[in-house]
């Protein structure tokens, strides 16, 4: 009689183990790029890690200081919410190539 009562009290644990586990929320997905190209029509990747010396979330600038320079970046605005001056930034650029320049008249 003490077996059945076991192996139900097991089982009915089990299942609800099960549902916790596939109730659990997964993690967030990656923030979308504004534009994703694929590796094979960039030509050059850069990446490098800077301090913010300035940031403007309402306009959506961004400068940093890296050991290649100053740069002024462009970010969408909720892109900088959190951005504060003084943290330490990486920042990843490639170059892609998109033709020749139209003719203007």
């Amino acid at each position: 009689m003490k077996l059945p009562a076991m192996l139900a009290g097991t089982t009915a644990g089990l299942l609800l183990v099960g549902l916790a586990v596939a109730q659990s929320a997964s993690p967030p997905p990656p923030h979308p790029s504004a534009h994703v190209a694929s590796d094979a029509t960039l030509m050059g990747r850069h990446t490098m890690t800077g301090e913010v010396t300035s940031v403007a979330p309402d306009k959506g600038r961004l400068f940093i200081k890296t050991p290649e320079g100053r740069m002024l970046l462009h970010f969408p605005t909720t892109a900088l919410q959190n951005v504060k001056k003084g943290d330490s930034v990486t920042v990843e650029l490639a170059l892609k190539d998109n033709g020749p320049a139209p003719m203007t008249k």
